[in-house]
């Protein structure tokens, strides 16, 4: 993440991170693609539930979805090579930004 984030940005980026259910589907991902289904069947978790959470990570560009064909489509999952650094550099200059600099 580069100085020219914003506070707001950052925000979004740590809340979609502060959910436990979040991090443990990027950690299982992280082993190997998946599906919502097998992710869903892994943590107790309902379909929907799963869906949502997966669709708002890939919105937030940490995993992207591939289309899979077989006896039915199905979406699989995989984990974005991404790096989230916020150093007292980063929240300097925010702050510098937020004082008008």
């Amino acid at each position: 993440m580069d100085e020219s984030q914003s506070i707001e940005q950052l925000a979004e980026v740590l809340r979609m991170l502060a959910n436990p259910v979040r991090l443990r589907m990027l950690a299982l991902i992280a082993v190997k693609p998946r599906y919502a289904y097998e992710l869903a069947k892994l943590l107790g978790l309902s379909y929907p539930l799963v869906h949502l959470h997966l669709t708002a990570l890939e919105k937030a560009g940490f995993v992207e979805g591939d289309y899979v064909s077989g006896p039915r489509t199905r979406k699989v999952y995989r984990l974005r090579d991404f790096q989230l650094v916020i150093s007292r550099e980063l929240l300097r200059k925010l702050g510098e930004k937020l004082e008008g600099g």
